[in-house]
């Protein structure tokens, strides 16, 4: 488990001036140094943040800043930030935590919410913890909405110290009370849940996790500088992982306005890796082929934040019927993931909603639609919830790249948690590399060969 010391400062204040709109500003060295950050101040810019180890900065400005900024020598760009919409996923609310806690009736296993969980079936988690790996010594950083910091299945993993929110206003930990959804906890127990006899169980059941805000809890909104800051300071405050469960609706075009906040974003990402953390992050539910998809001007679309060089993009696989029969297929693409072979590399339990009938299934004591039941089920605020999209694939992708690093003594390069993953994933769809399943579905257990 690595740990390191956040690299961020604020430079001096401009006096007088009326900030109006946030930038991200890039040196064209490797460096932003404090004296570039005076001629910063100086040319009508707040540095609220200052990355020296990728050469850039998050600074308050006018309108008109850019146009001075450009004139600095030492300045390859200054974009003004965008707020991006980020995809909500499809949401079935679920239960409080104490609402009808039977014993589940098929694995015997206490925590009592743990058979709704097909996913694991399906990468085979259950087959890892049997050989005694269970992701200790690794650490997550869960980049989303914050997370219910007092979920009892989250309590004994959290590194509540080390939460953080860019997202103005908001704290890291979630403030909407029972039954409201939120994002960033049902993620958080598909990775980390405490395997405590309660509710779920996460897919690295050992690992630590810790929240880093990046889209408002209210709005499902967020911004270039808050995603490259939580990059960042999940990197140098010890996650050997980063999940983004984040996908911008529609696509990100890569127009004129865009690509250097990319440029910047790549560097966020390349900085990360340099330093064994690996970025994993959902593709979106739009249904789109990234290898084709352009705007209606042209621009090519990405799938954003997956799509960013150096990001493992993972796409959605789901049952249709699962409660009906438990040994159905659990690898059908579903009707919503983006795909494209340049964007996803592998695949993950997603769930999806597609099944035709609405008549009630009962599952673990449970009685509800059957198509709910093909969703993915783990914690939320106050309870649990069920939900489909991508951004529950990537949190199962996350969960085994923890596997991987903890049976590894919790410090791995990220080349040899990709290869793992790789070697260990399930070759579906065409032959190689396919346009859904990218290099395969995950496979927790024959990923720690």
């Amino acid at each position: 488990m690595k740990r390191w010391t956040l690299a961020v400062c604020a430079a001096a204040l401009a006096a007088g001036n009326a900030h109006a709109a946030t930038y991200v500003v890039q040196a064209k060295a490797q460096n932003f140094s404090p004296a570039l950050a005076a001629k910063i101040a100086a040319a009508g810019g707040q540095v609220k943040a200052r990355y020296a180890q990728i050469g850039v900065a998050i600074v308050e400005a006018d309108d008109s800043f850019a146009a001075r900024a450009l004139q600095l020598g030492e300045i390859e760009s200054a974009s003004r930030d965008q707020v991006l919409q980020f995809e909500q996923p499809t949401v079935v609310s679920g239960l409080s935590l104490g609402e009808n806690a039977a014993s589940p009736p098929n694995t015997g296993d206490n925590d009592t919410r743990f058979d709704l969980q097909w996913g694991h079936t399906a990468i085979r988690a259950t087959d890892a913890w049997a050989r005694g790996y269970r992701g200790a010594g690794a650490v997550v950083a869960v980049l989303d909405s914050g997370v219910d910091c007092t979920h009892p299945d989250l309590v004994p993993n959290l590194l509540i110290n080390l939460n953080t929110s860019f997202v103005a206003g908001e704290g890291a930990c979630a403030t909407r009370p029972f039954p409201a959804f939120n994002h960033g906890t049902h993620v958080a127990g598909t990775i980390a849940a405490a395997d405590n006899g309660i509710g779920i169980i996460g897919v690295a059941p050992s690992a630590k996790f810790f929240a880093v805000k990046v889209l408002s809890e209210f709005t499902g909104s967020g911004s270039f500088a808050g995603i490259l800051q939580g990059i960042l300071y999940a990197t140098d405050n010890g996650a050997d992982v980063i999940n983004m469960s984040l996908g911008v609706s529609g696509g990100l075009p890569i127009a004129a306005d865009t690509k250097d906040l990319i440029k910047a974003m790549q560097k966020a990402v390349l900085y990360a890796r340099q330093n064994n953390t690996i970025v994993i992050a959902s593709t979106g539910n739009d249904a789109i082929d990234f290898d084709r998809a352009v705007d209606a001007d042209g621009n090519r679309l990405m799938s954003f934040p997956g799509g960013v060089d150096g990001v493992v993009g993972i796409s959605a696989t789901a049952p249709i019927g699962w409660a009906l029969n438990f040994d159905t297929n659990l690898d059908i693409p579903t009707s919503y993931t983006n795909y494209g072979k340049h964007t996803v590399h592998f695949a993950a339990p997603g769930g999806d909603s597609v099944y035709p009938g609405n008549e009630n299934c009962t599952v673990a004591g449970l009685l509800r639609p059957c198509w709910v039941f093909d969703l993915v089920f783990s914690d939320s605020t106050g309870g649990f919830s069920w939900a489909g999209g991508t951004s529950m694939a990537s949190p199962h992708a996350a969960g085994i790249a923890a596997l991987i690093i903890g049976a590894n003594g919790g410090d791995l390069q990220v080349s040899r948690v990709e290869n793992a993953l790789r070697q260990g994933a399930a070759d579906l769809g065409t032959h190689g590399v396919d346009e859904f399943f990218g290099q395969g579905r995950v496979n927790a257990n024959d990923s720690l060969r």
